[in-house]
């Protein structure tokens, strides 16, 4: 049976001086956190769902549902990926 987690995507809030990513992307799975980050362009605070996509695969996941956005954050449904 698989679990669906939530995965949440927002700019980085330290200052991009000191940083050297501008997006993080968060999978809450139980009581673990699975973090991406990179440096996405442009740096107008949109998102690329097929970048989220790509992303949450990346991390062994798949997203569910379509994503939704609010308040400059991106929310989606996803699962673990099964193992081959």
């Amino acid at each position: 049976m698989n679990r669906h987690c939530v995965a949440i995507c927002q700019l980085s809030d330290q200052p991009q001086e000191d940083f050297d990513v501008n997006t993080e992307l968060l999978v809450l799975e139980g009581g673990e956190i699975h973090v991406a980050t990179w440096d996405a362009e442009p740096r107008d605070g949109g998102f690329d769902v097929h970048v989220l996509n790509d992303r949450v695969d990346a991390l062994g996941f798949m997203v569910v549902t379509d994503w939704q956005f609010l308040d400059g954050r991106a929310y989606a449904v996803v699962e673990r990926r099964p193992q081959r």
